[in-house]
């Protein structure tokens, strides 16, 4: 089949429901209307699906009876602030949102669009696609954790899937391009807030007081020689801390302090001792500078890691639909991505469309303010969609001995324990 002609096709709806999504954002498990407009076109299109409350939309075409089954997926939630009405060259958007406390600026809304028109393109072959492809509609990608509740849906509906696939568009890399990512794809976040809590004091007495602030100082100089001594030196990781606060005079020691940051990494094990090391640090240096400490630290999770023989098939087959030159190599991302969960349940590939176009002033990074997309990448973006999904059910490898075969339940329990309150609904 020829994919990229049948992206085309569908090339002025996809930029019409992106631009609709883009002016029209909503921020996670805020997405009523977006799923409302999904419903609404799959409708129109006669794709069965399901509105799941609180996690989003799952569609099927094609009949399982006839072969194996794919998930395609596409995350629907924007972010919150607004957005620049110019790009990163200084040039006019297209479109912007007429949200002032919202905006797609990290570009769901291409994400959203891109899997309507595969589906629209699915729908008229119906009957040649050789098994079944599951849509799914994500909500709260950005941080809520709604995921669980399209994932219990599909456990509960006993649905049985081969392999995952979805894409994420990318400015650093050349509009038409697709990178394929070799294993690791994006790292987890094991994120944290402390709040150190001392004694205020006037600074002519800082022995009447007791410093959060020197407490802190401790603090920080012990969790930055974390990566070093508890995780492996082979392993990516990244630490950074995103705010400090304590204080608004120069002659008072403040009551206390509150800072927040991340860890950003892949190994699941390595999460394990970090989250623990990090409690230890935390708590162990608050007691050596008299101080009390509240703290939030999230759980260890696990990176995105692409099926290896599902990955070396993708990238085959978009050499093999699209030419060599479409491929671009791109390294590992640090960046978070709740797709991860979704391919540990079911193994697939994850790939990066590019989206940058300097002549249109299209450069700007993903969460960037003049974050903005080329349209002309969205046709590639549909292809890789129809691409994976027809071909993977063609003659795509075996995965049967990584798709997960526990309880769902007992899979959130282990690994996203902040995701058991759906099952208690």
């Amino acid at each position: 089949m020829d994919y990229l002609r049948m992206a085309v096709e569908q090339e002025d709806y996809v930029i019409g429901m992106r631009r609709e999504f883009h002016r029209f954002p909503e921020v996670s498990s805020k997405e009523e209307r977006t799923v409302e407009r999904i419903c609404e076109e799959l409708e129109q299109m006669g794709v069965p699906y399901v509105n799941v409350p609180n996690g989003g939309v799952i569609g099927f075409i094609g009949d399982e009876k006839k072969g194996r089954t794919v998930l395609l997926r596409a995350d629907i939630d924007a972010l919150p602030g607004k957005e620049s009405l110019l790009n990163g060259g200084g040039q006019a958007k297209p479109v912007v949102s007429e949200n002032e406390d919202a905006s797609h600026t990290c570009g769901h809304d291409a994400h959203a669009a891109i899997l309507l028109g595969a589906a629209k393109a699915l729908k008229a072959i119906e009957e040649q696609v050789e098994g079944r492809i599951i849509l799914l509609f994500e909500r709260g990608e950005e941080g809520t954790g709604n995921l669980v509740y399209l994932h219990k849906q599909l456990f509960d509906d006993r649905q049985k899937i081969d392999s995952s696939f979805a894409l994420h568009v990318f400015p650093m890399m050349p509009t038409g391009t697709i990178t394929v990512f070799e294993g690791a794809c994006m790292a987890f976040s094991l994120g944290f807030k402390v709040t150190i809590i001392g004694k205020t004091a006037h600074g002519s007495e800082p022995t009447v007081g007791i410093s959060p602030i020197d407490c802190f100082v401790a603090m920080y100089g012990g969790i930055q020689t974390l990566r070093m001594k508890h995780a492996s030196p082979f392993n990516p990781m990244v630490f950074s801390v995103g705010y400090v606060n304590a204080g608004a005079v120069s002659n008072i020691i403040p009551g206390d302090l509150t800072f927040g940051g991340t860890f950003r990494l892949y190994d699941y094990d390595d999460g394990v001792r970090l989250h623990n090391e990090l409690v230890h640090v935390v708590e162990k240096t608050a007691e050596a500078y008299h101080c009390r400490v509240e703290h939030t630290i999230s759980q260890p999770g696990f990176g995105l890691v692409n099926d290896e023989a599902c990955s070396q098939f993708a990238r085959a087959s978009f050499e093999e639909a699209f030419g060599s030159d479409t491929l671009y190599k791109s390294n590992p991302l640090m960046g978070s991505e709740s797709h991860s969960t979704t391919a540990r349940l079911w193994p697939g590939t994850y790939i990066g469309i590019g989206i940058r176009n300097e002549e249109l002033g299209i450069t700007a990074g993903n969460h960037h303010e003049c974050f903005d997309v080329d349209e002309d990448a969205l046709k590639t973006g549909v292809a890789s969609h129809l691409c994976y999904a027809l071909e993977f059910l063609k003659k795509g490898p075996s995965t049967e001995g990584g798709v997960y075969s526990g309880s769902i339940r007992s899979f959130y329990e282990k690994y996203a324990p902040r995701g058991l309150n759906a099952f208690d609904e």
